[in-house]
């Protein structure tokens, strides 16, 4: 099992900044968010190869900034679907560079009128494209996507055999608990994003802190957690992902990794 934690945490701060403050923390396994696609090209490219080689980093997954696909990807208007194709392909290339197997996908808004088997057609497209380069493109559950529907997730998993990332603060935003979202998904999940919580559900409220805290400081199972995980056989990425006003400081985020490892290693 890998864990480690993503450059989202820092953000605004630019993503190569970000990425070289948690390697001179000491931080190896880490998600890249990409907050824009001109991070593709150098200089900002070159960077970010250069923190992860010098340093020694593990990139376990990579995370383009979501927000377009809906218009693209799910578009009727066949040119959009290719340039978003386009984009994505240099996505795969970068990740192949960085060493990254998975990539985040987030999908359209759960507003959309895009039926479900465009969707998963769209999508088996996208993994095709993927595959190619060896990338597991990994559905999330985003609350205010149409992934925020585990019946939806549970369709894909179904017709697709998609895989999936598990955030825990989206499941709560949704109205699920993590171990809810596990089950149902089990062996197809391949990627975490992991953070504490006060056991809330159904709060999609970005002022509301309880289900985005840092480890120790709610009240989630963990352990529990894990022993699921463990069922499945689960060996892949665990990613602390915490929004900026969720933490204090660096000290806490790397207390937080350094808690879910030693949780971990007494399972």
């Amino acid at each position: 099992m890998n864990i480690g934690i993503s450059t989202a945490c820092f953000y605004p701060t630019n993503t190569e900044e970000a990425l070289l403050r948690l390697a001179q923390q000491g931080f190896r396994n880490v998600e890249i968010f990409i907050n824009c696609d001109m991070e593709l090209e150098n200089p900002v490219r070159a960077e970010l190869l250069r923190v992860v080689r010098e340093y020694e980093m593990n990139i376990l997954s990579v995370h383009p900034v979501p927000g377009w696909e809906n218009f693209y990807l799910f578009s009727d208007y066949e040119r959009r679907k290719l340039q978003f194709m386009n984009t994505y392909e240099r996505y795969f290339e970068f990740m192949n560079e960085l060493g990254a197997e998975i990539m985040v996908f987030h999908g359209s808004n759960k507003i959309s009128r895009r039926s479900d088997e465009l969707y998963i057609a769209r999508f088996a497209e996208l993994c095709a494209l993927a595959g190619k380069y060896k990338i597991t493109v990994a559905q999330e559950n985003v609350a205010y996507c149409k992934s925020g529907s585990l019946d939806f997730l549970a369709k894909m998993k179904k017709e697709l055999g998609a895989k999936f990332t598990l955030d825990m603060k989206q499941a709560l935003r949704s109205g699920y608990s993590p171990f809810q979202i596990l089950e149902k998904l089990g062996e197809n999940i391949v990627h975490i994003h992991a953070s504490d919580n006060c056991g809330v559900l159904g709060s999609e409220s970005f002022g509301d802190n309880s289900d985005c805290l840092p480890i120790g400081c709610g009240n989630f199972d963990f352990a529990g957690f894990f022993a699921k995980l463990k069922d499945f056989g689960y060996n892949k990425g665990i990613i602390l992902e915490l929004y900026r006003e969720n933490f204090s400081d660096s000290a806490e985020l790397k207390e937080s990794v350094e808690k879910l490892v030693d949780i971990y290693k007494k399972m």
